[in-house]
């Protein structure tokens, strides 16, 4: 079977025929034989599945209790998170993919797909309907099934009674083809029972080599950089193993928690009882309320417009490091490049790209959640108790980035913190005038029409597309009206402009500054600009080089100073020190140190997640907008953030480095 390739780095995953189990590299350290490689669906992060995990296997499978065989309970089963219209776990059992558990968000319940392979297994053990065709089958061709109606997987066979294909029954009498097995080769295995100690003891000293290496890493990095050691634990697996390991090779030292404020109860108790097992200190940046005092503003967080990351993530962790640790820390976190795209292009030793004091290493960068498990079970760790609860990560419970099947674990978990949330969205989705499905199927993780979203919202697709109607409504203050030509603009907004709060924040796009009645007009003769504010809600730009993003970064003044929540992002990243706000919320920049690089309009959440993703959207009428090539480039500011602040912190603390 083989898959477009699109994870720069994947996992490998082998099998031992003899002793049955899976293995980390191809030699197996029980029987000393060799095992083969199977051909998992990228990045191939596999782990071992837990007793709920076998249950939700039975469940989707339609096998009731009493029908629970040992060909389920008594092998070492794996699962590789995939990816299909929502959630989507390979299934590995005896060394063969057995099939693909889906989750079905139409009809919310997990759906399985056996393979061939499974196919023969399950008709083995009596567990799947069978229907013999004749002739050929092709996908989506529709067969007659007169003695089926319910919505179910079927089995399909030749006249040899051999498998051929599998189809789902669709209304009654009626299936759908949806594969046709064309590959019919498996491995043939010993099928014997094995346990969790026969699975350690095969991965021995392979386990034993990742671990030498990790150890390794670390002591080479330690001696390398003197910086002060914090291990980043979120209560996760990950994180976890991290810091067993740097306890092991470098001694104790303190944990930093980014508590967002919107963690699970579990985890948050996990933290605690990790620190006073391990008799270790406990930082917490913590973010407190945030969220929940924000979301009322920004709306609901989604992939495409992640202001909780600096709200709750990124400020409360760097006012901690820039006020506690000044001369930086070495942070050892529990990243690994199997978790995501963008881990898996990070390298193992990064700087924070807004926080640049921060040195992070991960010494399980290339390990997968096999290993991770296997060290777990083997020094016997204890791990947070929501992985029992059927959760795969640990983290903030309404993430955008979550699947929907992982928000049911958490209705069914903490209903009432799911009903909290979910109360929000409806509320939200009223302002918007979106249909309930934008709730019920997610839709929210989605600002713009982003394809997944089209996929789940096909009877919806209408309101996808109007997106411009929805952006107005998320808005307390939208654009009415938009002209830019080649060097001069104007934006008419649906509010008037507050001059008095445009006017103490305005130093940052100029030093030039006049207030007349109804005008506030900011010259910067170095860019050769001109912005006019006018107090009945019209903005005009005048510029000789680069007309739009002078435009919009005006436009990001104004929504920093109208509707400023307190975050600090800006007084905190400030390179000059230079910004700070008033216990009525009012942006207050000190023009005589204010350099106008910016920087503090690339770190608001308001300028640059609402204004970029909302409001620049409307203005330059395309909900991509952000995708423009005019724009900063991340990591051009990033890195001049960087330098700025090098010389903010060597002021203050000349062995900086």
């Amino acid at each position: 079977m083989v898959f477009k390739k699109y994870w720069p780095l994947t996992s490998r995953t082998y099998w031992c025929p003899t002793c049955n189990v899976p293995l980390l590299s191809s030699r197996c350290y029980k029987c000393g034989g060799e095992g083969y490689e199977i051909k998992l669906r990228e990045p191939g992060d596999v782990r071992i599945a837990f007793e709920h995990d076998i249950s939700q296997i039975l469940s989707s499978l339609n096998i009731r209790e009493k029908l629970k065989t040992k060909f389920f309970y008594e092998k070492i089963i794996l699962l590789n998170k995939t990816t299909h219209i929502d959630d989507a776990k390979e299934v590995i059992i005896d060394g063969n993919i057995f099939g693909i558990m889906l989750y079905n968000p139409f009809e919310n319940r997990w759906e399985f797909r056996p393979s061939y392979y499974g196919a023969l297994k399950l008709i083995e053990e009596n567990s799947i309907e069978t229907v013999i065709v004749r002739g050929k089958v092709k996908p989506t061709q529709i067969i007659a099934s007169p003695t089926l109606s319910e919505k179910r997987y079927v089995v399909l066979l030749n006249a040899r009674e051999e498998p051929i294909g599998l189809a789902k029954v669709v209304s009654y009498g009626k299936m759908k083809v949806v594969k046709v097995y064309r590959r019919k080769f498996y491995f043939e295995t010993s099928a014997r029972k094995a346990t969790i100690e026969d699975v350690i003891k095969a991965n021995e000293e392979r386990l034993n080599s990742m671990v030498q290496e990790a150890t390794k890493f670390l002591e080479k990095i330690r001696a390398k950089i003197s910086k002060r050691i914090l291990v980043s634990f979120s209560g996760g697996k990950d994180s976890l193993v991290s810091l067993h390991l740097t306890l092991q090779s470098l001694g104790d030292c303190p944990l930093l928690f980014n508590n967002t404020g919107i963690e699970l109860p579990e985890t948050i108790r996990t933290v605690h009882e990790v620190a006073d097992r391990y008799g270790l200190d406990l930082e917490v940046a913590d973010a407190g309320n945030a969220f929940w005092e924000s979301v009322g503003f920004y709306g609901p967080p989604a992939r495409d417009y992640r202001w909780c990351c600096k709200v709750a993530k990124l400020v409360p962790l760097a006012r901690k490091m820039l006020k506690d640790y000044p001369n930086g820390i070495l942070n050892i976190v529990g990243q690994r490049a199997y978790e995501s795209l963008d881990r898996a292009r990070s390298p193992r030793i990064w700087r924070n790209k807004w926080i640049p004091t921060i040195v992070s290493i991960s010494p399980i960068q290339y390990w997968n959640q096999l290993a991770i498990w296997l060290y777990i079970f083997k020094n016997k760790l204890q791990v947070n108790p929501l992985y029992s609860m059927g959760f795969d990560r640990i983290g903030c419970y309404m993430c955008p980035a979550s699947r929907l099947a992982e928000f049911e674990v958490v209705k069914k978990t903490h209903p009432a913190l799911w009903d909290k949330w979910e109360s929000f969205l409806y509320k939200w989705a009223k302002r918007i005038n979106a249909p309930k499905e934008w709730v019920t199927l997610g839709l929210w993780r989605w600002l713009g029409p982003a394809t997944p979203k089209k996929l789940l919202a096909r009877k919806h697709r209408e309101f996808i597309e109007k997106w411009r109607e929805q952006y107005r409504a998320w808005l307390d203050m939208y654009v009415v009206k938009t002209n830019i030509d080649n060097e001069e603009a104007s934006i008419l907004f649906s509010k008037s402009i507050d001059l008095t709060k445009v006017e103490k924040a305005c130093s940052i796009l100029g030093n030039n500054v006049v207030r007349k009645e109804e005008v506030l007009v900011v010259k910067n003769d170095s860019r050769d600009a001109k912005f006019t504010f006018n107090k009945r809600g019209l903005l005009i730009v005048k510029a000789k080089n680069n007309i739009v993003e002078e435009t919009l970064d005006a436009v990001k003044l104004t929504y920093r100073s109208m509707f400023c929540t307190k975050c600090l992002s800006c007084v905190t990243l400030c390179p000059t020190g230079s910004i700070s706000i008033s216990k009525d919320y009012e942006v207050i920049v000190n023009s005589t140190t204010c350099i106008m690089c910016r920087i503090c309009l690339d770190i608001c959440p308001i300028a640059d997640v609402m204004v970029e993703k909302i409001v620049n959207a409307l203005i330059l009428n395309r909900y991509d907008a952000w995708r423009r090539e005019t724009r900063r480039k991340r990591e051009e500011v990033a890195k001049f953030l960087e330098k700025l602040l090098r010389v903010r912190l060597a002021a203050k603390c000349p062995n900086i480095s």
